[in-house]
């Protein structure tokens, strides 16, 4: 998949992966890190959309090897895509003779964490003011949050009779046991351009 390169007599892989290729799933155990230099990919958590990366020379997938966790999300690529692809290993080496990239990578690190807690304790404010409101509301029948689905045909990015179609498509690969993603289904049977679904996603982050 990818050409070794040797700079300073320290190997690094340049990888390339096509559209709709997952890199890692959630949960998998890995020491690799990833830094995109072409493309884009989605972070999907539980089988849901929840972030969008785009940026060249993002790192991706050092949290799991700094914390020795197993991946805490899945990675798969909406375009053609372009990583320089190290090991763990390598990187803590490279840092013990040049203290200054650490000092990077723990500013990224701390900047994700601090990300994550803010977004869990939002999180934890939101279910305490819901399960409040519930208590008000009892006997009212609870708002169903809108799938990803449902979103895009707000947006206006696919109509009703294309999110049925998606959903099918979805249900029959789930009931087969094969391996699929939204985005994979959504760029593959022609629904959206990657284009088109980089747009989305950057509307719904808010950016």
């Amino acid at each position: 998949m990818g050409e070794e390169v040797t700079q300073d007599k320290k190997p690094f892989k340049y990888s390339f992966f096509k559209a709709g290729t997952r890199i890692f799933n959630q949960g998998d155990k890995g020491t690799d890190i990833y830094i995109l230099k072409r493309g884009a990919v989605t972070v999907i958590v539980d089988n849901q959309i929840v972030g969008l990366i785009h940026t060249p020379d993002t790192i991706i997938g050092e949290m799991a090897y700094f914390l020795g966790l197993n991946r805490t999300a899945s990675v798969e690529t909406i375009e053609d895509c372009e990583f320089i692809v190290l090991s763990g290993d390598h990187l803590i080496k490279t840092v013990m003779k040049k203290p200054q990239i650490g000092i990077e990578l723990l500013k990224i690190l701390i900047g994700r964490l601090a990300k994550t807690t803010k977004y869990a304790t939002r999180l934890e404010n939101e279910i305490a003011q819901y399960r409040d409101e519930l208590r008000k509301l009892k006997g009212l029948k609870e708002e169903k949050k809108p799938s990803i689905l449902e979103e895009l045909v707000s947006y206006g990015f696919l109509s009703h009779e294309q999110m049925k179609k998606v959903a099918d498509e979805l249900k029959e690969h789930q009931e087969s046991g094969t391996l699929t993603s939204l985005p994979k289904v959504l760029i593959e049977k022609g629904h959206l351009t990657a284009e088109q679904l980089i747009q989305f996603l950057e509307l719904r982050q808010g950016t």
